[in-house]
C-alpha cells in the first residue's frame, strides 16, 4: 500500500516496483537495499501509522457493539459456526443493517 500504490503521506507515487513485493525474498531485499535509510525508516513510520489507525477502528467497533459480539461469541461457543442470517438477526437486535448488506429475501413460487 505505502510502497507499490504510494498511499501515504511519504506522497502519491510508487516507491517500489511491483515486483518485488511479491514472494520474492531476495528482490524485496534488494529494494529496501536500493533505498536511503531516511526513506526506509519513512516507509515504516507510514507503516506502523496505518497499522495503529486500523487497530484504534478495530477497537472503537468493538467497544460500540460490545452486546452484540457477545451474543455473536455465545451462539459460536454453543455451535462453532453461524450462518451469514443469523449473524445478520442478532446484529440487527442492535443495530440498522445497511440495504446493500442485506440478503435478499428467497421467493417461492408454486
Amino acid at each position: 500500500m505505502v510502497t507499490v500504490f504510494g498511499m501515504s503521506e511519504i506522497g502519491p507515487w510508487a516507491l517500489m516496483d511491483p515486483s518485488a513485493s511479491g514472494g520474492d525474498m531476495i528482490m524485496r531485499m534488494m529494494a529496501r537495499n536500493s533505498m536511503s535509510e531516511k526513506l526506509a525508516e519513512d516507509i515504516d513510520k507510514a507503516v506502523k501509522a496505518i497499522a495503529d489507525n486500523a487497530y484504534e477502528i478495530a477497537l472503537r467497533h468493538i467497544r460500540n457493539n460490545r452486546e452484540a459480539i457477545d451474543q455473536i461469541v455465545e451462539v459460536l461457543l454453543e455451535k462453532e459456526t453461524m450462518t451469514g442470517d443469523e449473524f445478520r438477526a442478532i446484529l440487527a437486535e442492535f443495530t440498522e443493517i445497511p440495504k446493500e448488506n442485506q440478503m435478499p429475501q428467497a421467493t417461492v413460487s408454486i
